[in-house]
This record gives C-alpha cells, sequence and structure tokens, in this order.
C-alpha cells in the first residue's frame, strides 16, 4: 500500500500555507503526484451589491475576486516549482457555472489534505470544506491547522479508537503512513474499553500483523470531553497526527449539537487524519 496521487484542497486565505507544506512533504515522500483544487462560488458581497449597484461597480468587483483567485492558482505553481515538484503536479480550477464538487473530483486520489474551514464569511466562498469532502468523498482527508510546520511524514501517531466504523475505515486508509515506522499509541477513552477482550487479537492485532508496534493507554475521561482528552494526549506524547473516524452520526446533527469531530477541529494543533 502506498500513496501516488495526492489532492490539495485549497482552504481559505486564513491558510498560512500549511497545508500545502504537508502535502509537498507527502508528496517528496512517497513521489507522489500533487494536484492543487479550488471550488468557488459567489461571494456575499457580490451577492449583495449586483442589483443595487452598477454594471460598472459590479465588474469592478468580479475582476478583484478574480484576481484573488488567480494569485492563489499562481501562488501554488510558484510554490509547488519551487520544491522542485513542478512536473509531478496540477491544478483544477472548479468554476461557478461548474456543477462538479471537491469531493467527486477527490475519488479519484488516494488522499485529500485540507485546511480547516476559515471562519470570516469574506473568504468562505474560496474555502473547502473538510468535513464534506470526508463525509461525501469515500476518500480520507487530512485536515492541517493553520501554523503547523511539518518536518515530513508523521513519526509519532495517535489513533482515537472507539472500535466504530468510521475509525477502523481511518486506520485502514492510513496504513501507507502507519507502515513506515511511525511510533504509534491506541487511545481508547470511557469507562470500559474492549480493545483487548477481541478473540483474535482486534486492532492491536491488526497493527502488529502489520509490523506496526504501538502501545495501548486508556483514559477514563473523568472530567474531560473525549476531544479534550483526545486533544491534551496528543500534546503529552508529542503526536505529529491524529487518526480518527468522522463524524459517526449525521453532520446535521453534529452541527445542531456538537460532537467530537466538530470540537476537534476547533481546538487541534497538529493535523487530523480522518475518514468516515
Amino acid at each position: 500500500m502506498t500513496i501516488k496521487s495526492i489532492l490539495y484542497a485549497y482552504c481559505g486565505e486564513q491558510d498560512e500555507g500549511s497545508g500545502l507544506d504537508f502535502a509537498i512533504r507527502l508528496a517528496h515522500h512517497y513521489d507522489a503526484w500533487l494536484t492543487g483544487i479550488i471550488r468557488h462560488g459567489f461571494s456575499k458581497m457580490e451577492k449583495r451589491i449586483a442589483t443595487i449597484v452598477s454594471e460598472e461597480v459590479h465588474l469592478a468587483v468580479q475582476q478583484a475576486e478574480n484576481k484573488r483567485i488567480a494569485d492563489i492558482i499562481s501562488r501554488f505553481h510558484e510554490t509547488v516549482k519551487a520544491a522542485g515538484l513542478e512536473a509531478q503536479s496540477s491544478f483544477i480550477d472548479i468554476e461557478p457555472q461548474m456543477v462538479t464538487s471537491i469531493s467527486e473530483v477527490a475519488r479519484c486520489y488516494d488522499i485529500v489534505i485540507t485546511g480547516n474551514h476559515p471562519e470570516d464569511e469574506q473568504f468562505e466562498f474560496l474555502a473547502a470544506y473538510p468535513d464534506r469532502i470526508a463525509l461525501q468523498s469515500g476518500r480520507p482527508v487530512v485536515v492541517v491547522p493553520d501554523g503547523y510546520k511539518s518536518k515530513g511524514p508523521p513519526r509519532k501517531v495517535l489513533i482515537a479508537w472507539d472500535g466504530k466504523r468510521t475509525i477502523a475505515r481511518a486506520v485502514g486508509d492510513a496504513m501507507p503512513l502507519l507502515e513506515q515506522g511511525a511510533q504509534v499509541t491506541l487511545l481508547t477513552v470511557g469507562p470500559s474499553h474492549t480493545v483487548d477482550q477481541h478473540p483474535d487479537g482486534g486492532i492491536m492485532g491488526l497493527l502488529a500483523r502489520h509490523n506496526i508496534e504501538a502501545e495501548h493507554i486508556h483514559d477514563r475521561g473523568v472530567g474531560r470531553s473525549v476531544a479534550e482528552t483526545i486533544v491534551q494526549t496528543a500534546d503529552e506524547l508529542g503526536s505529529s497526527l491524529i487518526i480518527m473516524g468522522a463524524y459517526e452520526h449525521s453532520k446535521f446533527s453534529q452541527d445542531i449539537f456538537g460532537g467530537v469531530t466538530t470540537e476537534m477541529l476547533q481546538s487541534v494543533r497538529v493535523p487530523v487524519f480522518m475518514a468516515h
């Protein structure tokens, strides 16, 4: 198992380049093809003024936004060229009139790298939605927080294991990363766990058969949320990647009532590998 095709989804002007840097380092390590992608609709400003200003003013706003998009694409090509990946890269620009989504495009890549969705609404029309991509693409997504400085493939990995379908999928998808000699810790949280009760070794047995050395930590999670426990444990261990399942329940209920995935993406300081 390996990674040969990486999709980097632009995630908004708040991104400090952390996601692209992570994607470039991964592409170098696996000698993979790197494709950048941006999908842009119409900004809220353009929608607001479209019917209340002159055509000349409206055109000026459109030109300014088109220039912003052109600058984003230009920076991608410049950064990739400087990294020596010009011959192994491409860029996809999904314009408003196109019905294709990033999730549909992502199905033809091994992995998607992106940042968290920006909170600033003026950049929202340019940003990817990592939660939607994870839910709809069928591919694993790595969300890289702003300001994270990648040093290459992750060497210390924390697996947030709850035994459910989505984390099982995430671990399977992450095998190319885990098999690179990463130091792996399996974390379970709650009053009880079943990791050691599987008749054939369970998830620890699976990792061992892939020649992945792992230790198991169980935290009862008293006085903290599951997300807080995962983040704190990752900090204490010096983890450079967290693997978890994405949205075990519907995205709608997660948005309304909250959930581990939502809370994690708001507070985590290292990349999160997730699948659904």
